[in-house]
């Protein structure tokens, strides 16, 4: 499907974006709905398949209950990967307009219910994420619609977690999880860490959890763990490793679970 953005194009006329609903298991009324916001390196496979990672999560939240929107911020603007070299699709700007857009085009669904909308992404979108719940939301901003918000928010090794980069009175309403590896190299877990004690001291509702052992991408499905050096950094030169970690993985789950059951009120 096809939705509008609240980033607009150089005529003022809203961005397309495309987007994949999964729909809650065995649903007899309207159920709550979580908006996923993928990596740097999009939605998609090389064969053109939706990634295993946001799948499964997928499926694993429609089980509980839960609908599923999956945006995709690159494709729809011809934008291919961002993972060495960044791009235009900032998790700053364009993403957090995505992300409002689709949650208002949910809360429009009569199969949703409007007030029980989280927000859940990895990497670049766990970026997303901390941009778009943060007090200089662009979506909000851009967002003139008297509807709800989103009511809870997941960003797994979010990149851009920390206070440069966030601004130093950074702090949101919605609850945050937020889940990443010790043994990140690539969303480093220190600054992040840091930028977390200094929001919660601001009174921001945020559950931090560090995980020990774990790299980039703990939480996908039968990742083998290997450097990534096609998405090396061109300027800091660090090469990133990814991969499953099966204890982070189990817990995860079970903490995402346990949240999303809280913030709906399951």
């Amino acid at each position: 499907m096809s939705l509008p953005s609240l980033d607009t194009d150089s005529r003022g006329a809203p961005v397309m974006i495309d987007a994949y609903l999964f729909r809650a298991s065995n649903a007899t009324g309207p159920t709550p709905a979580v908006v996923f916001m993928h990596g740097c390196n999009g939605m998609f496979t090389r064969k053109g398949k939706i990634d295993s990672r946001e799948l499964d999560w997928a499926h694993r939240l429609n089980a509980q209950g839960y609908a599923v929107l999956a945006v995709d911020s690159f494709t729809s603007r011809a934008q291919p990967s961002e993972c060495a070299r960044g791009g235009p699709v900032r998790p700053s700007v364009e993403r957090p307009r995505d992300a409002y857009g689709a949650l208002r085009y949910l809360q429009s669904l009569p199969g949703i219910q409007p007030d029980r909308i989280a927000l859940m992404g990895w990497s670049h979108g766990g970026g997303t994420v901390l941009f778009s719940i943060g007090p200089a939301s662009p979506g909000r901003v851009q967002d003139a619609k008297p509807a709800p918000d989103f009511v809870a928010a997941i960003a797994f090794y979010p990149g851009w977690c920390n206070a440069k980069a966030q601004g130093p009175d950074w702090s949101t309403h919605i609850p945050l999880l937020l889940l990443t590896g010790a043994d990140d190299v690539w969303s480093k877990p220190a600054p992040c860490d840091a930028f977390v004690q200094e929001a919660t001291a601001h009174g921001a509702p945020i559950t931090f959890h560090l995980y020990p052992g774990a790299v980039h991408d703990f939480d996908y499905p039968n990742l083998p763990v290997r450097s990534r050096p096609e998405f090396t950094n061109p300027r800091t030169h660090v090469v990133p490793i990814t991969g499953t970690q099966p204890e982070a993985r189990d817990d995860a789950i079970a903490r995402v679970t346990a949240f999303l059951a809280k913030a709906f009120g399951k």
